[in-house]
């Protein structure tokens, strides 16, 4: 191979490896990482902590003052590698104690999960990573392109030294403007089931990019999107209580059974609330964008595509890995649509619904 044909060959896998990392979407499911003890803990008392070594450790902000008592309270902690192990509880010195109370048994929340149709639990996870965008077809042919004219005026060191950072600065700022940003929190709304909600069943899985704050006490499962340290901040006051997970560099995706009580959505009337976006995809896998779905209005029809411009694609891993021959919705949710719980502020909510319209038609 001659000297311009290696160069050549280096340029596209250069192109290939940043696209992959631009590209990056969490895939699979882990392990759940969440279990949970039970502590007594005696005043005076401000904070304690519960170290489970290389698992990952609780630390908890507690209020108890001389003479006062927390009976049995409940804690999260990463899970437990073997029955046996127990944490490291340490107090601060000459203050309050802190008695073990044993593991809690989660036969319940591991029954409810095991309970879910299994293509519901095992839909792609979305993606998040903050800062991050996805590099698009064009900025990596601008890459591409840049990498031949410098190859070509290697003759002229200068001018490929110029024209290579004058192309490199324009590169960056495409793929800003192009790109496709990942939010840092997202959260799905799965369903499987008749658009009527009869026997249909939810799911709310939410991402969140190393950090995320956890409703323990409906949760049903917590996974990372790869191995570390899970560490818990607990906040436990009168006012209220505070779960906070964080794995550093990686996703955690915690999920919630969901009761969208009556709200629905069929072909005739969008009783759910306002889309911002919308698409359909038929038993034959062709997927129709319709644009925006008002409250109480019926399904638009397929939208019409600007002049030169043709219609956006849903995210791909909201279309990735779904059963064929049966009707799909995908919706981005307007910022005052019912989405479940309390969102946190910046959180993109999704709408993914499978064998939504049973009866065929869209």
């Amino acid at each position: 191979m001659s000297r311009m044909g290696r160069l050549i060959a280096l340029a596209v896998l250069g192109c290939c490896s940043a696209h992959a990392s631009f590209a990056w979407v969490q895939v699979g499911a882990g392990e759940d990482l969440l279990d949970f003890v039970r502590l007594r803990c005696f005043g005076p008392l401000d904070s304690l902590v519960l170290d489970m070594g290389d698992a990952g450790l609780t630390r908890v902000e507690l209020s108890l003052a001389q003479g006062e008592e927390m009976y049995w309270v409940k804690l999260p902690l990463t899970s437990r590698p073997f029955d046996t192990t127990r944490p490291d509880i340490q107090v601060p010195s000459d203050y309050g104690t802190a008695k073990w109370g044993g593991w809690v048994e989660s036969e319940e929340r591991d029954a409810l999960w095991q309970d879910l149709p299994a293509g519901l639990k095992a839909r792609p996870r979305p993606p998040v990573r903050p800062d991050a965008v996805h590099a698009s077809p064009s900025s990596l042919a601008l890459a591409l392109a840049t990498a031949l004219l410098v190859v070509g005026l290697r003759s002229f060191p200068r001018r490929a030294f110029l024209l290579a950072c004058a192309l490199g600065a324009g590169g960056v700022w495409f793929v800003q403007v192009q790109g496709e940003p990942i939010p840092s929190q997202v959260r799905v709304l799965e369903g499987l089931g008749a658009s009527d909600a009869v026997g249909t069943r939810w799911l709310l899985a939410r991402s969140a990019d190393e950090d995320l704050i956890v409703d323990t006490e409906f949760c049903l499962r917590l996974e990372g999107s790869g191995p570390g340290r899970l560490e818990w901040n607990v906040t436990l006051g009168d006012w209220g209580q505070t779960h906070r997970a964080r794995l550093a560099g990686e996703t955690l995706t915690s999920f919630f059974d969901l009761d969208p009580g009556t709200r629905r959505c069929t072909p005739e009337v969008n009783a759910w609330g306002s889309l911002d976006q919308v698409w359909t995809r038929s038993g034959d896998g062709t997927w129709v964008y319709h644009g925006a779905w008002a409250l109480g209005a019926p399904l638009p029809p397929a939208a019409r595509a600007a002049s030169g411009q043709g219609h956006p694609d849903p995210p791909g891993w909201l279309t990735s890995g779904l059963p064929m021959g049966t009707a799909v919705l995908v919706a981005l949710l307007g910022p005052d649509t019912w989405s479940g719980p309390e969102q946190e502020a910046g959180e993109v909510c999704w709408l993914r619904w499978v064998a939504w319209n049973t009866a065929g038609g869209h």
